[in-house]
């Protein structure tokens, strides 16, 4: 058993995995996703956006820069296809299944608590669950995986559906709400450390 702390958060997108976590940070963990190289690899690389009502093309750096890549994800669907073909088609299938996995581990290696925001697939929920962590799905009534604008889903929307988690909070109240389901969940982490 591992002496780190490791909450790691699974579900659909707008489910509220990242305001979920913060309950966490606020009290010290250290927040990350598996997705956070693979963004920081497409704004190196800076592609254009297609714009949208008679918009022109935008740069995906200044997207960020001006909105953050939660807006970028929902206003420019373009942006969520795009980071999950960069990061499926081509970084896990390409690089191996658990590229993002290993950048991940290896840049919070000396984290004591750590939130893993974007469990998507199962070598994810293995990886956490080999560390010694908690895997949570995080489930809001009326939302289901995310779609591209032909109706499409990608197989990262739905990849651990049917998965056996530790545990399932229900976000289905006010914030504070989410965040003492959290909580309790947490204090049984640290419980089971002890």
């Amino acid at each position: 058993m591992s002496d780190r702390l490791i909450i790691g958060l699974a579900g659909y997108a707008r489910s509220g995995k990242n305001e979920a976590a913060e309950a966490l940070v606020q009290y010290g963990w250290r927040q990350a996703a598996f997705a956070d190289k693979l963004k920081d690899f497409l704004y190196a690389l800076d592609p254009l956006i297609p714009g949208h009502w008679g918009a022109g093309n935008l740069r995906l750096r200044k997207l960020v820069d001006s909105a953050g890549w939660d807006y970028a994800k929902v206003t420019y669907p373009e942006v969520r296809a795009l980071l999950q073909r960069a990061g499926t088609e081509a970084g896990r299938k390409v690089l191996g299944e658990n590229v993002w996995v290993d950048a991940l581990f290896r840049e919070h290696a000396d984290a004591p608590a750590l939130v893993i925001t974007d469990v998507r697939f199962p070598n994810e929920a293995r990886a956490v669950s080999e560390q010694g962590g908690v895997l949570i799905r995080v489930e809001r009534p009326g939302t289901g995986p995310a779609r591209d604008r032909a109706g499409r889903v990608h197989e990262s929307e739905v990849a651990l559906d049917g998965w056996a988690y530790d545990h399932t909070l229900v976000n289905d109240g006010s914030v504070r709400d989410l965040h003492l389901k959290l909580y309790g969940v947490a204090d049984l982490v640290q419980l089971s450390q002890v």
